[in-house]
């Protein structure tokens, strides 16, 4: 299983709602040890250390810093998790990797790729590790639809779309600065990219669009990217609305559609698996056996698990003259919560594993993500942006 050898003194830059949940999820780790938070209120370190000592209610003292820069130069931190607005990400990171700290950032890590790039850059004549904190892989549905779309037991993929439909941001946060967050895809839609990648292939095109609303916020936005994937393309489109009532619920599906059958994936943490379409019974078996695979309780090395099994359950797909049949199955995670955790605890150690052996591939790499941030500029929308009164 993905593991460490070591307990890291770990300081969180940035005490907002995703600092709490992630002192709390990394709590139980043996590698973890939170030994200072920074923020700018004492009702928000406190929770995010709260957090923490729910889960370890033995641990020692925490330092408070007010600034990041603070926690930055503590000589007792070894890793800073950087929870901060993205406009800080790239900025504090060079001023932690200067200072010998390794560098786990919260997606997207730059405003630019070319920032991003830039601290990896000093990562590596550093000697220190980076990355940024893209989880959505080291989910076992997510994996799972990789093999189907890799080993095309459904036939190759003819066209995908994600549709994320979230809570509308309160008004006045930092969300809607686009020089703070950078815009939607920028701060949240890279998560999608880095999954579109990875089961599509390399984007060779893409367009975006943005609605501006009469306050002047963005908050619908969609992008078409066409992948290639071992010289086939494939066109995906992406929605993002930060448009619902806090009452009704979020929903985040993708739909991918392949020339004999139909794979869906719902959720933004994803729980459900739907697969259905004509398959022969060497391939069903396969599906079934594959899918039967998926670990049911969140656990840090449930990606692990299921990547064994496709090398033991999945053998190469050869075109096949026998006759198909419908096939229709649905796999479902409970505790979505857990699931959570469980996934930012994958990436968590597999980035102390990058500490410990710098050859060691980590499943989202730095270079991953700066991929996935250009991507997000090329389809950010800014001074182009649609008025809902002009369209006709």
């Amino acid at each position: 299983m993905i593991s460490s050898f070591f307990r890291y003194r770990v300081g969180i830059a940035g005490a907002g709602a995703f600092a709490e949940f992630l002192a709390g999820a990394l709590a139980p780790l043996p590698s973890f040890q939170l030994a200072a938070v920074a923020g700018r209120t004492d009702a928000k370190r406190q929770r995010v250390i709260d957090a923490y000592r729910r889960r370890q209610p033995q641990a020692g003292d925490v330092r408070e810093y007010r600034e990041a820069e603070q926690l930055i130069v503590d000589p007792h931190v070894d890793i800073v998790i950087l929870t901060t607005p993205p406009h800080l990400h790239a900025p504090l990171a060079e001023r932690a990797l200067e200072e010998g700290k390794h560098v786990l950032l919260e997606k997207p890590g730059g405003l630019t790729a070319e920032a991003l790039r830039a601290n990896i850059q000093l990562a590596a004549r550093q000697n220190r590790a980076l990355a940024v904190n893209l989880v959505l892989r080291y989910h076992p549905l997510t994996e799972a639809v990789k093999q189907l779309i890799h080993r095309a037991l459904l036939g190759p993929v003819d066209y995908a779309s994600l549709h994320n439909a979230a809570h509308r941001v309160a008004k006045g946060h930092w969300f809607w600065d686009e020089r703070r967050s950078g815009g939607i895809f920028i701060e949240h839609g890279v998560h999608f990219f880095e999954v579109g990648r990875h089961w599509f292939g390399e984007a060779v095109t893409a367009q975006g669009f943005a609605l501006r609303e009469q306050d002047g916020t963005q908050p619908r936005v969609g992008a078409t990217v066409i992948h290639e994937n071992n010289g086939r393309r494939i066109p995906v489109h992406y929605y993002h609305g930060f448009t619902m009532d806090p009452a009704a619920s979020e929903s985040t599906h993708w739909d991918i559609h392949t020339k004999r059958g139909r794979i869906v994936l719902d959720g933004w943490i994803p729980t459900q698996l739907s697969v259905s379409g004509l398959v022969t019974d060497e391939e069903a078996a396969c599906i079934d056996a594959w899918l039967d695979a998926i670990p049911t309780k969140p656990s840090a090395d449930a990606i692990e698990q299921l990547q064994q099994a496709a090398d033991r359950l999945l053998p190469p797909t050869e075109p096949s003259a026998a006759p198909r049949r419908p096939y229709e199955r649905t796999v479902v995670l409970s505790d979505r919560h857990g699931w959570y955790e469980a996934i930012a605890q994958t990436r968590f150690l597999d980035f102390c594993r990058l500490i410990e052996n710098p050859s060691w591939r980590v499943l989202v790499t730095a270079e991953d993500a700066a991929a996935d941030l250009s991507l997000a500029e090329t389809c950010t929308v800014t001074d182009k942006a649609v008025d809902p009164l002009d369209i006709r």
